[in-house]
């Protein structure tokens, strides 16, 4: 038994880290996949983030083919914000559902938040022991339920990390062990289903790294400004820790499905340190459209008066609740503007524009005034500044008009913003512009954050291709599959 071709996904996992620790003489497994293997460093499509580098390389297009950037995307015709796979986006067909209609028995397990798809000859699991697994589990076919449940009868992080304690070592270590308490179960279920079945290919998607990198960069990075040296002479090397369990279970993983099946490795985002104005974005936008003197939104004064009256260990308990609460008010004053921030991943803002003929409340013609107002954009938030560095806290501002082209264009945001978070020792407090003042950025419980790169491991017949996004991964994962096995 065992699969032909084997697709591991690792989410927010870090080649730099694992170049680093296998030069150390670590990670034996991964070593040895990485010298049998052509390897590529991925760049992520400008300006996206984490939901967005998964969607395109499971379907082979970028963001402007399926319109997925983030897990809570705008509706241009209510102004509300909702989940993405409430929006109705397109249906897209990602490498396994076409390879399914081909008659290819495959498994697919935790791509990350990826839309749910049954497969006709094969196995699906959807957010099982997934990041921040907020949701149920999803399992095609139904039986795979019960199968799970002899490994956990549940999650041990079901939680989330975002609702844990952040004070004290002890907190920080107990949350870690039971994260890897999750690398543990998900392998040995992995192994055990390559042992007892046959897959023409099987995706096992792991995403221990990426909660480790957003919640303890600050331990193991001691320039990090929020470094605390008696929390890590506790904690240790919590990242590279996490890479040993991640090494040992992949060679588990690849063991069983045996040593003939071409083995491909999709890691990344990356992860760097948290620095993000997203906060801060929509108020630092409204006064770009409107002028510094202009008021406070309804919105901007609920959420001073809520961190000036709630102490900031509650706010994280109540961040989800917070955060609704001020969308909730926002959609109201968006009608009448022309443009606002929208939710994003967290190293680029997002804005849209009030467009007339999209939004049902447009503002602005297409054309050139469009592009006048992202020259407005452009100029108004270049012109913040970090006061810890001197530098503009934009690194490079994307025109999605002008990046990107497809036919779900419309539904991403029309700008983002890239912060700049270079000789940065920690995320932004306060920005300050000559023109437009200073904004307040609050603290954010995450210290990790994604970077712009990803990593792709090929089978050596690859070398010498051109794979540098993440849409380029897919066509080489088809060819595996149908190379492995003529068409059934």
């Amino acid at each position: 038994m065992g699969a032909k071709t084997l697709i591991l996904g690792l989410d927010g996992a870090d080649h730099r880290l694992i170049d680093r620790m296998i030069a150390a003489g670590e990670l034996p497994n991964f070593r040895r996949l990485k010298e049998r293997s052509a390897t590529f460093e991925l760049e992520n499509d400008p300006g996206q983030g984490n939901v967005q580098f998964w969607t395109s390389a499971a379907i082979g297009q970028n963001p402007a083919h399926h319109g997925h950037y983030f897990y809570l995307q705008f509706r241009p015709d209510t102004y509300d914000i909702v989940s993405d796979h409430d929006l109705g986006l397109p249906a897209v067909t990602p490498f396994w559902k076409a390879l399914d209609a081909e008659g290819y028995r495959g498994a697919v397990v935790d791509w990350y938040e990826m839309p749910v798809t049954p497969l006709t000859h094969g196995e699906v699991l959807h957010r099982w022991f997934a990041h921040e697994p907020l949701t149920h589990t999803v399992c095609h076919p139904p039986e795979l339920e019960q199968i799970t449940a002899r490994y956990a009868d549940s999650d041990p992080i079901a939680e989330g990390f975002a609702s844990q304690p952040r004070q004290g070592a002890a907190a920080m270590q107990e949350f870690l062990g039971r994260v890897f308490k999750r690398v543990e179960i998900k392998a040995s279920f992995f192994a055990d289903q390559l042992r007892e079945k046959e897959y023409d290919f099987y995706v096992a998607c792991l995403s221990e790294a990426h909660n480790v990198g957003h919640y303890y960069m600050e331990v193991e990075d001691e320039d990090h400004g929020l470094h605390d040296p008696e929390i890590a002479a506790a904690l240790g090397k919590p990242l590279q820790e996490c890479y040993r369990r991640l090494d040992k279970a992949i060679g588990a993983i690849i063991s069983a499905a045996g040593e003939d099946a071409a083995v491909f490795l999709l890691g990344g985002p990356c992860m760097e340190r948290f620095i993000s104005a997203n906060d801060a974005l929509d108020e630092i936008v409204r006064r770009v459209d409107v002028g510094y003197s202009a008021p406070l939104t309804t919105a901007e004064t609920a959420k001073k008066t809520y961190h000036s009256l709630i102490p900031e260990s509650l706010r994280r308990t109540l961040s989800p609740l917070a955060h609704w609460a001020r969308r909730r008010l926002a959609k109201n004053a968006y009608e009448g503007r022309r443009f606002f921030a929208v939710p994003h991943n967290d190293n680029a803002g997002a804005i849209r524009i009030n467009l007339k003929g999209r939004e049902k409340f447009g503002t602005v013609a297409p054309g050139n005034e469009y592009q006048s107002v992202i020259e407005d954009i452009r100029e108004g938030v270049s012109s913040f500044i970090n006061p810890a560095t001197g530098r503009s806290i934009v690194k490079r501002v994307v025109d999605t008009s002008k990046e990107f082209d497809g036919p779900y264009r419309d539904l991403l945001p029309d700008v983002f913003i890239e912060w700049d978070r270079t000789d940065t020792r920690g995320d932004y407090s306060k920005l300050v512009s000559q023109s437009l003042g200073e904004v307040e950025v609050s603290r954010h419980a995450r210290t990790g954050d994604h970077s712009p790169l990803g990593f792709f491991w090929a089978p050596s017949a690859c070398s010498g291709a051109a794979i540098n996004r993440p849409k380029d991964v897919t066509p080489h994962i088809l060819a595996s599959v149908r190379d492995k096995r003529p068409h059934p």
